[in-house]
């Protein structure tokens, strides 16, 4: 059987545009789709990750597309626990989101094949259907989000909501990374991210146990810190899901990748690097022209770091913020060197 392409990727976030790099660079016939008319908006991410994880898996570090670079971090909970790591090397970088996906799309492997404002309807079999036609391909990458109607249903209970403002205030010279854990963000954080020089990300992510609005729960915590309190200059919403990674991401043609299969960090809540991992497994098997390859790198490399994040997620939050004040008290005997590199790599 003769297909318009050997792969279609649905969905160009960071998965998507990052099983398109590895298809580019494999010489395989391909093409992206997307509803959204721009790459990189709305914006879905804080844009902060590890850069041990960056550099193991190769994710851009080009500086035109980092907002600032993370070398301190103050963990803390609200009665008054805390670990402070300073570091004499970058251990994190904040990404502006847009610009990083644009890079994806345009730098690392040149221009890629992506059709926008293009709403996909179905996939049958080796079929997709548009709002304005049917392509076929051999291979299909279903990265569309976590709220896909091609993928499974999010459970409320296993679903954080993220809100984050930025904020116009001065560059702080003592951390560039703050995290509070408290029980007013339950499974979750609030956080003070150097942004630029003039601007900090402020922001929350939690269960959604009750009816607040994340902006209102943001603005009842951080009204204690008046520090953080800065002039307005934007808002991004949205959830991310907290489940377990799921165990089959290769179903007959379709290769499931990113938040679609939970590739998420639960620790952090962080889905870039999950995202950008899957997504050039996905593409790198669909150049080998087997599927079966995604399957066992997800099963021996990705989805056990994903559940190690996991399972460590689900013990820091036992018992809400007492969990993780224990976990700190705990850190506070181990050797310096150890607590950098056990935080570090979150």
């Amino acid at each position: 059987m003769t297909f318009d392409y050997d792969a279609i990727v649905i969905g160009a976030g960071t998965g998507g545009l990052a099983a398109g790099i590895a298809l580019k660079q494999g010489g395989k016939k391909y093409l992206i789709l997307d509803k959204k008319e721009e790459i990189g908006v709305p914006v879905r991410s804080t844009g902060a990750v590890s850069m041990e994880w960056v550099k193991k898996i190769g994710m851009p570090t080009d500086p035109n597309i980092v907002r600032s670079l993370i070398k301190s971090i103050w963990f803390r909970t609200d009665t008054g626990k805390n670990i402070s790591l300073k570091y004499e090397h970058p251990v994190g970088l904040v990404y502006d989101f847009t610009t990083y996906e644009k890079f994806l799309s345009k730098e690392m492997a040149g221009d890629l094949d992506i059709r926008m404002k293009t709403r996909v309807t179905s996939v049958e079999g080796n079929e997709v259907t548009t709002d304005g036609e049917t392509l076929t391909a051999k291979h299909i990458v279903m990265a569309a989000g976590p709220q896909s109607t091609f993928g499974e249903k999010l459970s409320r209970d296993n679903v954080l909501v993220a809100y984050e403002e930025v904020r116009e205030l001065p560059k702080r010279e003592d951390y560039e990374m703050i995290l509070w854990f408290s029980d007013k963000a339950p499974g979750g954080y609030f956080w003070d991210f150097a942004d630029t020089d003039s601007t900090r990300k402020i922001g929350v992510c939690y269960y959604p146990k009750t009816q607040a609005k994340p902006k209102d729960v943001l603005s009842e915590f951080t009204k204690n810190f008046p520090e953080v309190d800065g002039k307005l200059v934007s808002t991004i919403a949205h959830q991310i899901p907290l489940g377990a990674p799921l165990e089959t991401v290769v179903r007959e043609n379709r290769l499931y990748v990113g938040d679609m299969v939970n590739a998420v960090l639960n620790t952090t809540a962080g889905g870039l690097q999950g995202a950008f991992w899957s997504g050039m497994a996905a593409g790198r098997a669909i150049v080998n022209d087997n599927p079966s390859l995604y399957q066992g790198t997800w099963d021996s490399d990705i989805r056990p770091w994903l559940m190690k994040h996991h399972e460590l997620h689900r013990r820091m939050n036992k018992n809400g913020a007492k969990s993780i004040g224990r976990l700190m008290t705990m850190a506070k005997f181990m050797p310096k060197s150890m607590q950098k590199k056990v935080f570090g790599g979150l």
